[in-house]
């Protein structure tokens, strides 16, 4: 009786053991430091076409239009007031220090600085929602007339090396 019990503990203990091993892993909180990646969009450039989105994952795709605010072409066709840059969230600040740091939509962060020009040179953080990465980021330009340009450095996936979007200097700084 007692050896049946133990054999029973130990297949429901391999059983258990078994299904976690099945279960999907817990999607850990990401922190993307620095602002080394650069990304621009020339005026008047197409913002349906993939050189002129930043396709940070696979789910979020910076671009803007010829005129309003940046947009997730991923999962928006333009930009709409309030929502987009959609899935994400933005704060100043570092995103080192995420947790202290209070988010909001991309428009109403951008207002409570200002306006959209004058986020330039204001040391941000981005909340990619789905996939819980924050991302330090800083607005270079941004062209207030009608044309949509803008550009901005963030930082990099340090697990993923650019190709699509490299520059050369991005190419560079890969080998020194």
């Amino acid at each position: 009786m007692h050896l049946h019990r133990t054999i029973r503990t130990c297949t429901l203990t391999l059983a258990a053991v078994g299904l976690l091993a099945l279960a999907p892993a817990a999607h850990a909180t990401q922190v993307w430091s620095g602002r080394t990646f650069a990304f621009s969009k020339a005026s008047n450039a197409d913002p349906t076409r993939a050189v002129n989105q930043d396709r940070i994952t696979a789910s979020v795709w910076i671009t803007r239009a010829a005129a309003a605010g940046i947009y997730n072409a991923a999962a928006e066709a333009v930009y709409t007031h309030l929502v987009s840059p959609a899935g994400t969230e933005w704060a100043s600040g570092d995103a080192a220090n995420y947790a202290s740091l209070t988010f909001s939509n991309w428009e109403t962060w951008a207002l409570a600085n200002g306006g959209p020009p004058a986020t330039v040179g204001i040391p941000a953080c981005v909340h990619l929602i789905a996939d819980d990465i924050y991302i330090d980021i800083v607005f270079d330009s941004w062209q207030a007339v009608s044309g949509g340009a803008f550009s901005y450095h963030r930082a990099p996936n340090q697990d993923v090396t650019p190709t699509e979007r490299a520059t050369w200097g991005a190419v560079q700084a890969l080998y020194q």
